[in-house]
């Protein structure tokens, strides 16, 4: 239970990024289960509210036309049903469970006498007398529920309160953060709605029944009911996408069903991978009566010859800016440098300061009156009282900001001789699967993999990497670190929020394999291998850096 409420509990933000995915990503005949259903009961909606607020026979057929009304509710939320159990599978990955016409008539049955009592109850926990968020929850949960025989009402109504009472604070937090995303959707299908009729009638004279309206449209209340319905169409699937997230990762927690498809995927990709490199083998490995390649031609020499290449003078504009040293400072000495560039930083400040001083005299002197030329009483020379003045306020100005800076010194020191005083921090052990990359900072993480290549433990170096580079990505906020996240996890993350970086997310997959296998796995790892898993996460660190 502490597991699941810190997984979900707190990512009402991340549940709508995921739902928007999920919708992006899926094909168009995901949506055309939900629209087929909707479309026609909102198009019937419209016409309803138009005709019984219009015509003057509607009391002859109002009890004809609500009953159409009902069997397009009951058609719309079959339909929501499907377009949820389609979304669940594809969540899970896999087949839904044979539609039969036994189960679509209990899917109909169950949505027609649960959700009917929606409009009874959701206005009363508007009004606070019951609550709203487990309310609203509950009826977008049983849409959701999906099983092999069907739905029943006790089933469903016991499934839907179950899940719809999990997470409280997550719920309140979409339906908060949907509300508002409604209502910016309403102003917006309003706007457009008055505003490009008459761009097409100043541009093309063009004249409609928007424009022959003028003022009067905004008193219709059949043109907002229009603009409450597109509304609908476009915020709807949203919400349903995300409450069968909710309900996915609410009933994982006893199923299991999320570790079943993540072990599903690890052997699906393995089995792909072992066919990928058996057929690389047969494809690479010599014929048995192929002569032995000559001494000058083994891996080592070819791996000499690669690095040599690079080196050559045309080659090196494809390196980073920052490892190609300039070639005038080649012959002067890094203390040399510094203290060069230290002396010529110090002569520019006090040339500046300089400056700034004669430009505030200068407007000092613009500020005050000129004495007059000619000759006076000595009560008329006033300005030198005033100069003086300023004088003595400068001065004050001058001692305050000097106090200020010794304040701010002492506190420095003092802060200094505490950090002296405190114990080191000690070196985690990272054999301990509980470490996290946000332990400790980037550069720590850096120092440590140095000094762990250097005793020769490469397998804790290699790890210790990996975590600066998690570290690294969460301060570019191209990832988020989390306890409960996997590997996978991190990289599916990276593909969604660093999609225009192909060659970024390549390197990292690279890495996170080649890591996997020496710390997972047997896999013995050479220097050379080291030295080019630590240049791939410079690399990484350089794309993030950009």
């Amino acid at each position: 239970m502490k597991a699941g409420r810190k997984i979900h509990a707190n990512s009402a933000i991340r549940l709508i990024e995921e739902t928007v995915f999920l919708l992006r990503s899926a094909p168009a005949a995901l949506l055309s289960f939900y629209y087929t259903g909707t479309v026609p009961f909102v198009l019937g909606l419209l016409y309803f509210w138009a005709d019984m607020s219009r015509s003057a026979n509607a009391f002859q057929y109002n009890a004809a036309a609500a009953l159409g009304l009902a069997l397009l509710y009951v058609w719309m939320k079959v339909w929501h049903t499907l377009f949820a159990c389609q979304v669940k599978a594809r969540i899970c990955g896999r087949l839904q469970y044979p539609w039969s016409l036994r189960r679509i008539a209990s899917i109909a049955a169950t949505q027609a006498l649960i959700q009917s009592t929606r409009f009874g109850v959701i206005p009363l926990a508007a009004l606070m007398m019951i609550p709203f968020g487990h309310c609203y929850a509950f009826y977008q949960n049983a849409a959701a529920h999906d099983a092999a025989e069907g739905q029943r009402v006790n089933a469903t109504c016991k499934w839907a309160w179950q899940q719809a009472g999990l997470w409280p604070r997550q719920n309140h937090l979409l339906i908060g953060i949907y509300w508002l995303f409604g209502i910016a959707i309403f102003l917006n299908v309003s706007m457009a709605a008055i505003v490009i009729p008459q761009l097409i009638e100043t541009l093309f004279g063009v004249h409609s029944i928007f424009t022959l309206s003028g003022l009067h449209l905004i008193l219709n209340t059949t043109f907002w009911i229009a603009m409450l319905g597109i509304t609908y169409l476009f915020l709807d699937p949203l919400i349903k996408t995300s409450y069968v997230l909710r309900c996915f990762y609410g009933s994982v927690r006893q199923s299991g069903e999320d570790l079943r498809l993540e072990l599903k995927q690890i052997a699906a990709a393995g089995i792909k991978m072992t066919g990928g490199l058996l057929i690389a083998m047969m494809c690479l490995s010599p014929p048995a009566h192929a002569a032995a390649p000559p001494a000058g031609f083994g891996p080592r020499a070819l791996d000499r010859a690669i690095e040599e290449t690079l080196k050559k003078r045309e080659f090196t504009w494809r390196m980073p800016r920052e490892s190609i040293r300039p070639e005038e400072q080649a012959d002067k000495g890094p203390l040399a440098a510094a203290v060069a560039w230290l002396v010529e930083t110090i002569g520019k400040g006090i040339k500046k300061i300089g400056q700034w001083i004669k430009q505030f005299q200068k407007w000092l002197d613009s500020l005050l009156p000129q004495p007059k030329q000619q000759t006076g009483t000595a009560g008329e020379n006033w300005t030198t009282p005033v100069r003086m003045m300023l004088i003595v306020l400068l001065v004050m100005l001058l001692a305050v900001l000097a106090y200020v800076c010794v304040r701010i010194l002492r506190r420095r020191r003092t802060g200094a001789v505490e950090a002296v005083r405190a114990a080191p921090v000690p070196t985690p052990d990272l054999n301990d699967e509980s470490l996290t990359a946000d332990d400790l900072a980037v550069n720590t993480w850096l120092t440590l993999a140095g000094e762990l290549a250097e005793k020769g433990q490469l397998r804790l170096a290699a790890r210790a990497l990996y975590l600066a580079t998690l570290a690294n990505l969460a301060e570019r906020n191209l990832i988020t670190l989390e306890v409960h996240k996997s590997n996978r996890e991190y990289e599916r993350e990276l593909k969604r929020r660093a999609h225009e970086y192909q060659d970024l997310i390549s390197i990292f997959s690279g890495c996170l394999n080649f890591f996997e296998r020496i710390w997972y796995g047997m896999h013995q790892i050479a220097r050379t291998d080291f030295d080019g898993y630590a240049a791939d996460h410079q690399r990484i660190m350089a794309f993030a850096e950009k």
